[in-house]
């Protein structure tokens, strides 16, 4: 017979069950396609939903993850800090994520100061445009990978198709890529 004073018993989250939403999880080869396709403004959808994943937990203080997205160079350092003690918490070992932070801010300030230049070869202004745009995802995947790691998908698989609203981005991207190998010969 059940004691009716006793109180009530709820159930816990374990561990395992909270990491798993703890960040934004995606492939790496994902993050790269997408990064390519949008010529380089995915890192603003991927800090927005980085962050967005973060609401809850820095709960009761309110966070923007439009603005932290928009100023991203300025919060890549905290973000990278919520992943590494989040790793901490579940025992997966501390990350030294400074330099990726700093190297990743390098890049996309390089990066964005170099798209301006106009150079008179055509191949050579297209190759620049690539390197500007794949450069500073090298350090945003390692990053991923980690916020991968803390969340429990080391390699993304929970996110790693490519889904119909990935397309409306990827399709006039296509469109766009193969306008700008025209116009680089012409």
């Amino acid at each position: 017979m059940d004691n009716l004073y006793q109180p009530p018993k709820a159930e816990l989250l374990d561990e395992q069950s909270s990491s798993r939403n703890a960040f934004f999880v995606t492939s790496e080869n994902k993050l790269y396609l997408l990064n390519f396709a949008t010529f380089g403004l995915y890192p603003l959808y991927w800090f927005y939903k980085q962050w967005d994943s973060q609401r809850t937990a820095m709960l009761p203080k309110k966070i923007m993850p439009a603005v932290r997205s928009f100023f991203q160079i300025f919060f890549t350092h905290s973000l990278c800090s919520r992943i590494s003690e989040h790793k901490q918490r579940q025992g997966l070992g501390s990350w030294d994520y400074s330099g990726i932070a700093w190297l990743y801010i390098v890049l996309m300030v390089v990066s964005n100061g170099l798209s301006r230049i106009e150079l008179e070869n055509g191949s050579l202004n297209l190759l620049l445009l690539i390197g500007c745009i794949v450069a500073p995802a090298i350090p945003l995947a390692q990053i991923q990978r980690h916020a991968n790691q803390a969340s429990g998908d080391d390699n993304g698989q929970s996110n790693a198709r490519i889904s119909g609203l990935n397309l409306l981005f990827i399709i006039p991207a296509a469109a766009l890529w193969m306008l700008a190998l025209v116009g680089s010969y012409l």
